[in-house]
């Protein structure tokens, strides 16, 4: 071969390279084009020292609208009209009568109505009419009721029951309502 063959092939060789070179370029160029795109999107646009920098400013998030104060709402409370002085009593004679009903099933109560209805001749069937108005009535008429009551509260379980009954507090309530307002009735006007 002769030496402008020589030379030909090195000149075909040196643009083969130059041109490879060029198109590895381009394809380096691509790459890092793709790859500073892709870092844009995600934020991480450069780095330092093999550390991600993200020179993007964060982006805003959404705020609620400014809501105007408005203080604490109070709930408020009406009364009901107080009840009238029959209905007080009506109220106060079935609270007794709900929490007698309560100890209705105990053998002693029974055993002590049975006693009180025999010994009041009917008048006076449970422990509810000794609570209520009618009591100063049935004692006045009856005094057998007195001697009723005392052999009853020989028998402790009854003793313990009785007392049950009467430390509860919607009974003395309800008694004091009954028994304490037997004077406090209204009374009917006299014609003058």
């Amino acid at each position: 071969m002769s030496k402008t063959s020589y030379c030909l092939i090195a000149i075909m060789l040196a643009a083969l390279l130059y041109m490879g070179a060029v198109r590895g370029y381009q394809f380096y160029e691509r790459r890092a084009a793709e790859k500073a795109a892709q870092d844009a999107v995600s934020g991480n646009a450069f780095t330092f020292q093999n550390v991600p920098v993200s020179l993007a400013a964060p982006r805003p998030e959404p705020v609620s609208r400014p809501v105007a104060f408005d203080p604490a709402q109070t709930a408020i409370f009406l009364e009901s009209a107080p009840l009238s002085f029959d209905l007080q009593q009506q109220q106060a004679q079935e609270t007794i009568e709900s929490i007698l009903m309560d100890y209705a099933q105990d053998p002693n109560i029974q055993k002590f109505n049975q006693e009180l209805a025999d010994a009041t001749e009917g008048e006076a069937d449970n422990l509810a009419d000794l609570s209520g108005e009618k009591m100063l009535k049935i004692l006045q008429e009856n005094p057998q009721v007195g001697k009723v009551v005392q052999e009853s509260m020989q028998n402790p379980e009854f003793a313990k029951t009785i007392e049950q009954i009467f430390t509860n507090p919607q009974f003395i309530e309800s008694v004091k309502q009954l028994q304490g307002n037997m004077s406090a009735a209204p009374q009917p006007k006299k014609a003058e």
